[in-house]
């Protein structure tokens, strides 16, 4: 098999090519996954933003 003799090289060259597929497939799977969290970060960060405008007006 693709002129490889010895079993530990071969299996070392499979596993690096199925490791890099499931890297792949996971990174296409958890693209956007975060997206979520951090547009309510955002939106929780302008709220604590203009409690603390209305705080500092009051002193």
């Amino acid at each position: 098999m693709f002129g490889i003799k010895d079993f530990w090289v071969y299996s070392a060259f499979v596993l690096c090519i199925a490791s890099t597929l499931l890297c792949v497939i996971y990174g296409l799977l958890n693209w956007n996954k975060g997206l979520v969290e951090e547009e309510e970060q955002i939106s929780e960060e302008a709220r604590w933003e203009l409690q603390e405008e209305k705080i500092i007006e009051k002193l």
